[in-house]
């Protein structure tokens, strides 16, 4: 058997619950275990350690459960979804969509869109640092007849159904209390980072099409175009004033330049 078929042998069997005999023929222990405990041993680590990274990465989620649900969550996930990643950060970003589809999610209707805006929260975190264009630059070409602008890569749009920001701001509390909150509300959010510090924003829904226009490409005009009638002057103003103090821009340019 060559080495990579051995290489193979040996992460199947640390990733299933128990070794199968028959793999077990093509290898020897080299210890005083055999080899079944030995890969046992092997399982409970992988599992654990995993675990604990599903963990680091979803905390509002494990606090919403409770230890014992989240945990038996994560192992019925790791067996579905082994780690390709070299870094343990990277893993779980499916963990949204599992949870969608496993009966978990059934009582607890946020419970998807709550891992969804923590697997952002930690993409938003481990972004890179913005350099944002400066408020009096930004300014002076928006004075231009129409512009588009390009969002720093640090700063995502996220809506929900329900009021998971909230929810997710209760995750330290001793024990999980999220019937006493509000949950069952709409909520719009900007996540950005601003030097290296994650903020979280609540938004008006206008406020976030806007945001995911501007974000996509669109001028302007094209992302304010829809909402002449229910926005006044005042009120985009102070939209684009928040996004500027917010440092999400990271460049401004005029059509004419495309």
């Amino acid at each position: 058997m060559k080495l990579s078929e051995l290489q193979s042998l040996f992460k199947r069997n640390i990733l299933a619950p128990e070794a199968d005999p028959q793999h077990l023929a093509y290898l020897k222990p080299a210890g005083k275990l055999s080899l079944e405990q030995a890969f046992q041993i092997y399982h409970r680590t992988y599992v654990a350690r995993l675990t604990e990274a599903l963990r680091t990465t979803y905390p509002a989620v494990a606090w919403v459960l409770g230890d014992n649900f989240f945990n038996e969550l994560c192992r019925k996930y790791i067996e579905a979804q082994p780690s390709v990643a070299y870094n343990l950060a990277d893993y779980g970003e499916a963990f949204s969509g599992f949870i969608q589809e496993t009966s978990t999610a059934k009582g607890i209707p946020f419970l998807p869109d709550l891992a969804k805006f923590e697997w952002i929260h930690k993409e938003v975190q481990h972004a890179a640092t913005p350099e944002p264009l400066p408020v009096e630059t930004i300014q002076e070409l928006l004075n231009s007849d129409d512009v588009k602008m390009h969002m720093i890569d640090a700063m995502e749009i996220f809506e929900s159904e329900y009021a998971v920001y909230d929810i997710w701001e209760h995750r330290f509390e001793p024990a999980y209390m999220f019937e006493g909150v509000n949950w069952n509300t709409p909520q719009s959010l900007m996540i950005h980072k601003k030097q290296k510090k994650v903020l979280v924003q609540e938004l008006q829904p206008v406020e976030a099409q806007i945001l995911r226009a501007l974000a996509s490409g669109r001028t302007v005009a094209e992302a304010l175009t829809p909402h002449a009638n229910s926005l006044s002057p005042e009120r985009i103003a102070q939209l684009f004033e928040m996004m500027m103090k917010a440092g999400i821009i990271e460049d401004v340019m005029s059509v004419e330049a495309y």
